[in-house]
Order: C-alpha cells, then sequence, then structure tokens
C-alpha cells in the first residue's frame, strides 16, 4: 500500500471518528440536558399556574359579593379596581416570565448564554418579590372593600388580617429563598453542560 493511499485512508477514519465524537457530544448534551430542562418547565407551569390561580381564587371567594346592586356601591367599585390592578400586575410579570424561559434552549445556546438568561429571571423574579410589599396590601384592601358590608370589623378580624400578614410575608421570604437555590442548581447543572458544547 502506498503512503498516498495509506494517507487518504487514515483520512477518512479520522473524519469518521470526528462525526463519531461529535454524535457523542450531541447525545450525552441531550441526556444531561433533559434534568435542567424538567427544572425550565417546571419554572415554565408556575408561572401559567400563576396565570390562572389568582383571579379564579378572588373570582371563587368574592363571588357572593358580585351583585347588581354592588355596582352602584362605591366601595365595591374601589375594591375591584384594587384587585384588577393586582391581577393584572400578576398576569404581566407572568407572561414576561414564562416568555424569558422560552428564550432558554439549553442546546443549541452556549452555556453562558443560558445562564444569562436563567440569572435574568431570576433577578426579575426577586424584584418581583419586593412588590409583594404593595401587591398584598392593595389586595388585601381590595378584598375588604368588596366585602365591606358583609365584615364585622371586630378584634377577630383584624387578628386574622394580622396573622395572615405575617404568614404571608414569612411563606414569601421562605419561598424566595428556595426560588434561589433551585436557580443557581440549575445554572450548575448547565455549566456541567460546558464540556459538551466545544
Amino acid at each position: 500500500m502506498e503512503y498516498s493511499e495509506l494517507e487518504k485512508l487514515w483520512k477518512t477514519y479520522d473524519s469518521k471518528l470526528n462525526r463519531l465524537e461529535k454524535l457523542n457530544k450531541k447525545l450525552i448534551l441531550e441526556t444531561l440536558s433533559k434534568k435542567p430542562q424538567k427544572k425550565l418547565n417546571w419554572q415554565k407551569y408556575r408561572n401559567y399556574y400563576g396565570l390562572i390561580v389568582g383571579p379564579v381564587v378572588l373570582t371563587v371567594a368574592l363571588h357572593p359579593m358580585f351583585k347588581p346592586t354592588s355596582l352602584s356601591d362605591a366601595k365595591f367599585l374601589a375594591g375591584a379596581m384594587l384587585l384588577l390592578l393586582t391581577i393584572a400586575f400578576s398576569t404581566w410579570f407572568s407572561v414576561t416570565a414564562i416568555n424569558k424561559l422560552k428564550k432558554v434552549d439549553l442546546i443549541n445556546d452556549t452555556v453562558l448564554e443560558s445562564a444569562t438568561r436563567i440569572n435574568e429571571y431570576k433577578e426579575m423574579y426577586v424584584s418581583r418579590s419586593n412588590w409583594i410589599y404593595i401587591t398584598f396590601p392593595t389586595t388585601l384592601a381590595g378584598v375588604l372593600l368588596i366585602g365591606w358590608d358583609s365584615l364585622h370589623f371586630d378584634k377577630n378580624l383584624f387578628l386574622f388580617i394580622a396573622a395572615l400578614s405575617l404568614i404571608s410575608v414569612f411563606l414569601g421570604k421562605t419561598q424566595l429563598q428556595r426560588f434561589k437555590k433551585r436557580m443557581d442548581k440549575l445554572v450548575c447543572d448547565i455549566d456541567e453542560l460546558k464540556e459538551y458544547k466545544e
């Protein structure tokens, strides 16, 4: 066998090995990206859930107050406007979050691009948690104004509101800490894909 034929044969095998290596990396990348992709899908699901649950819970809880005569009550209208504002904000946030998560492509993006998009989503979520100090009192005021005529403003109601506020703040902070840990873990999982994207 001549040198040129041997060189040609060597190049052919080398090309096949390169293709096999690329295929192996792609298969490993797809396998390793399943876990982070599930976490991303779970975040999308939570935001879709957030789109639905707020309006549904408020509608179910307050539907006895929705009467034709309520439309002439200024307190009812003010409460309804406050609730609509918080629902609009929550809807805007959920839609924006879903759109941010849809832009994350673990297979085709670089690790840096994916991690950057995840961190943008995390920052957005963290900044939203600061809005709870506005949205929670606004929602509470809206509910109180809508149910004004059927509520008994006594010590028990005020204790209930205080307990609800404290529990909401505690649960919000706990949920935020868990969320940050999940997002940091997701970024670490994405970082592990780096060697298979080169």
